[in-house]
């Protein structure tokens, strides 16, 4: 992709950078805003080839994540530049694993307004967006050796989601179904995997576990009476995870959206280790810090060693003279648009904190479960969309 874009930007005229983070920066002479998208995916599903399906004026892939969280933002770019319109075009790397190409980013921005492109709801103009942590702890297992009655449970076909903006949608979470499923009896865990992605409400989660005596596990197979090594601390272990609230922590009724959140996404067993990885959000820097410490000590305390990554401050919602003059051409085509922020997180705030002077706002078309192979983009936003974004780029240039 990287390879391609710079080739494209290239040919089009402009001149291009990239650093050592794999961003990169089309530039063009006269440009007074940077138009910026990141240019990785989530993947989840049917990877490739993508069978994309039309329905109702929706686009969608056929059991995979379609892309459109960002491709859009860079079709949209894309287009602009075949034209040779005078803006800078800044293609991100990495945002899904941990807004990695912002954090990275050694390329100098020269216009003194940015506009992202990696919103998901026409008509409103986002002014800020949710830190983030991501959050991995990992207990060194001692196995004892039982003779059980085996079974396998498996966690199948739930709808899964954005860990961010769908936090608050009551997608269940296979993850915690499992463990709850669990909790009311004396299991002891033999393998356990779950989840998809850190930034992904988990879909599917598989447990091999056994009991002293036979029962009747609605739902699940049975192995029959084995010789097997289980995890010494199975029972702590079942009763911490189900135990554990993952979702909605608190809401902020200010901007109508949830404040700070936590997504049990990942869980992974060999024989060795047992590793769980969760991702955190919060619309204030205090609280997300405080999610932080809370989850690290609630995982420290059953023995797991806990390793803390990607922290990122969040958006901090700013009204201004650039973000003023999206609203205005918003207005223009979308009825009862408005100002509004994300719990979720935007490259904005990282590379605000690079360039604290940059003006900064954010817009996208209507995107519907991303992160899921449910995503899906509505058409005649896009184009609803692309006619404001050419009109909020010559409302600038004139000025």
């Amino acid at each position: 992709m990287k390879e391609y874009l710079v080739t494209a930007c290239s040919n089009y005229g402009y001149s291009v950078s990239v650093d050592s983070a794999n961003n990169i920066l089309a530039k063009k002479e006269g440009a007074k805003i940077t138009l910026q998208a990141h240019y990785d995916m989530v993947c989840i599903g049917v990877e490739f080839p993508l069978v994309l399906q039309e329905s109702e004026g929706w686009l969608s892939a056929d059991d995979s994540t379609l892309g459109a969280d960002n491709g859009i933002g860079m079709a949209m770019m894309l287009s602009l530049m075949e034209r040779g319109v005078e803006v800078d075009c800044l293609f991100t790397a990495e945002e899904e694993v941990g807004l990695l190409g912002a954090r990275g980013l050694d390329l100098e921005l020269t216009t003194p307004y940015l506009l992202n492109l990696d919103s998901e709801e026409e008509g409103i103009v986002t002014i800020g967006c949710a830190g983030g942590v991501d959050i991995i702890a990992t207990k060194t297992l001692i196995r004892q050796k039982k003779k059980l009655h085996l079974y396998e449970y498996h966690v199948r076909g739930l709808a899964g989601g954005h860990s961010g903006i769908d936090i608050d949608k009551n997608i269940p979470n296979a993850i915690s179904l499992l463990f709850k499923r669990l909790c009311n009896t004396e299991s002891f865990i033999v393998e356990v995997n779950g989840g998809e992605r850190r930034n992904s409400i988990p879909k599917k989660a598989d447990i091999v576990f056994g009991l002293e005596e036979e029962e009747l596990i609605d739902g699940a197979v049975y192995l029959g009476i084995q010789d097997t090594e289980v995890m010494g601390d199975s029972c702590a272990i079942i009763e911490m995870l189900a135990g554990f609230e993952s979702g909605v922590r608190t809401l902020n009724s200010e901007l109508n959206i949830v404040e700070t959140s936590i997504n049990l996404a990942l869980i992974e067993s060999s024989h060795e280790i047992l590793r769980v990885q969760l991702s955190g959000r919060s619309m204030a820097r205090d609280a997300l810090v405080a999610l932080e410490q809370e989850t690290s000590d609630y995982f420290e305390k059953e023995g797991f060693d806990v390793v803390r990554e990607g922290f990122y401050a969040p958006w901090k919602p700013e009204k201004n003279s650039f973000s003023d003059t999206v609203l205005d051409e918003t207005q223009k085509l979308f009825d009862n648009a408005s100002y509004g922020a994300i719990h979720a997180g935007l490259e904005c705030g990282i590379i605000k904190e690079k360039y604290p002077d940059m003006l900064m706002a954010s817009i996208g078309p209507n995107i519907v479960n991303p992160h899921s192979n449910r995503e899906k983009v509505e058409l005649v936003s896009v184009e609803r969309l692309f006619v404001s974004l050419q009109n909020i780029i010559k409302d600038i240039n004139e000025k």
